[in-house]
């Protein structure tokens, strides 16, 4: 079975603390990236999948 890249935005689980944008590569690595709002996390989790490189994004 093949795997895919998993792109998720996790809402923060108390008042002050930032949304995460998560990427858990075919090699189960993960990596997070803090943001203010959803859709800012959501935005980069976009970039990463057009990026093609789970992890890694130019900005």
């Amino acid at each position: 079975m093949k795997r895919s890249t998993i792109y998720a935005v996790y809402h923060p689980p108390a008042n002050g603390l930032p949304y995460l944008a998560i990427v858990i590569a075919p090699d189960g690595t993960a990596t997070a990236r803090p943001f203010d709002t959803a859709q800012e996390a959501a935005a980069f989790n976009k970039q990463m999948a057009a990026a093609g490189h789970p992890g890694k994004a130019n900005h």
